[in-house]
């Protein structure tokens, strides 16, 4: 009897890895190898959540103060890092998940609400780059004559209102598509996926990438073709302001664009093959490489647009000299006067004061 008993514990003891068989079934007919992205995916998770946090903590402290000088830039790019933020709270919870093979065992509920906060923060995070590339086009092309749509209680509610119409229509989705009431092992996926995912998932990519894209490269070349045109300008701060373009173009595409562009092949398969569980199969660990890079533009927005400011490594340098010494009481002192030459941006460099 002894080693009946011990077999029986061992498989209870394998159970929650193991999603083969029973509930797990129901929703991996397709019989995915969960194993492929068990150890990559929660690596790069958990560099991203490590070294993610601080820096936009950090980041979101700077813009902070931005945004008390009036200019509208800092509000959107503190929105960018915000949802970056947000993005990398769930991470370890996604950690979990795909260590487990994909298996879900903090409930139903929580599952809706992990997907939901991850799916928004990227897609809040693309549009937050559409108002950056948007703001810097008015600010460069037609700094006067949209200056009434370029202040600050208006930025703040475009940025709410983008908040609540990205987070409505996957919120009424998931409720619809996977509804809490579903006892399955797998969290906001299916395999092979129903066709009214299938659907679901092409128009967000249409309307939340392929649109956002085209949008931010058109801006893009406008921006550049004016800034060409404009006499006020340096040579020098100009080559900043196309430094800062080119970057938020790069980023869009070599962070988001794999993900998105895998999705789109994935999806648009599934919708015209037959034979769906194979190719769930093949393009798999790729959709699941380009899922993990994702996570990379929480890194890369505070790299980009906040620590390549002077300013910005000057106060930095200085509060870490100061740390653990006599000198943290005349930044106190500092503080009292309000911000820094640096910090408050002249009328001459305003347009430009997140390229220093």
């Amino acid at each position: 009897m002894c080693p009946v008993l011990f077999l029986c514990h061992q498989a209870k003891m394998e159970l929650p890895l193991n999603q083969s068989a029973g509930k797990g079934a129901l929703d991996n007919t397709c019989e995915i190898d969960f194993t492929q992205d068990a150890v990559f995916l929660p690596v790069m998770y958990g560099l991203f959540f490590i070294i993610g946090i601080p820096l936009n903590l950090m980041a979101l402290y700077g813009l902070y103060k931005l945004i008390r000088t009036e200019n509208i830039l800092p509000v959107f790019v503190f929105n960018l890092l915000l949802s970056d933020l947000l993005q990398l709270s769930v991470l370890p919870l996604w950690m979990d998940y795909y260590r487990k093979q994909h298996h879900w065992n903090h409930g139903p509920r929580a599952c809706q609400v992990m997907g939901l906060i991850f799916y928004v923060s990227i897609y809040v995070s693309i549009f937050s780059m559409c108002l950056i590339a948007l703001e810097r086009h008015l600010a460069i092309a037609r700094p006067l004559r949209f200056r009434a749509l370029r202040q600050l209680k208006f930025a703040l509610l475009l940025v709410i209102v983008v908040w609540i119409v990205i987070t409505l229509p996957p919120s009424i989705a998931f409720e619809a598509i996977f509804p809490a009431k579903s006892n399955f092992s797998l969290c906001i996926e299916k395999y092979p996926s129903e066709d009214s995912f299938i659907t679901y998932r092409l128009i967000t990519l249409l309307l939340s990438f392929v649109l956002p894209f085209s949008f931010i490269f058109i801006l893009h070349i406008m921006t550049l073709k004016s800034l060409a045109g404009v006499s006020s300008l340096l040579a020098e701060e100009k080559r900043r302001i196309k430094r800062f373009l080119n970057l938020l173009i790069g980023v869009f595409v070599l962070v988001l664009g794999p993900y998105h562009l895998i999705g789109c092949v994935k999806y648009i398969g599934l919708a015209l093959l037959s034979e769906k569980c194979e190719w769930e199969k093949s393009v798999f660990v790729s959709y699941q490489l380009g899922r993990g890079l994702v996570s990379l533009n929480s890194l890369l927005d505070p790299v980009m647009y906040i620590f390549l400011r002077s300013d910005f490594r000057e106060a930095a340098s200085h509060y870490l000299s100061c740390f653990g010494r006599a000198c943290c009481k005349s930044v106190k002192k500092n503080k009292s006067h309000g911000f820094s030459r640096s910090e408050r941006p002249t009328s001459s460099s305003q347009e430009s004061e997140l390229y220093h």
